[in-house]
């Protein structure tokens, strides 16, 4: 019988998956607002506003849920991540 001590990439992948995914989306939510104010199209303004709410409702999350950082996120603020991910 072997003992299997894991390796701590492999205790935070979860965490770090989580993170990155995040970061991903707010890269490319940053990306869209950019393109909303170079856009001449009637709804940019509005558009690039809904945007700026969503990265508002993220730092909200995240202020409140990653207090000790990305690999002690709860369960409750997991979940509202991953929700947030989902829209």
């Amino acid at each position: 019988m072997t003992n299997v001590t894991p390796t701590p990439a492999s205790t935070s992948n979860e965490p770090l998956d989580l993170e990155t995914r995040i970061a991903n989306r707010k890269r490319q939510l940053i990306a869209e607002i950019v393109e909303c104010k170079r856009s001449s199209r009637s709804n940019a303004v509005e558009t690039g506003d809904k945007l700026k709410a969503r990265l508002s409702e993220l730092a909200h999350i995240v202020k409140e849920g990653v207090v000790d950082g990305w690999a002690n996120v709860g369960a409750r603020a997991r979940l509202k991540l991953e929700a947030w991910l989902a829209r």
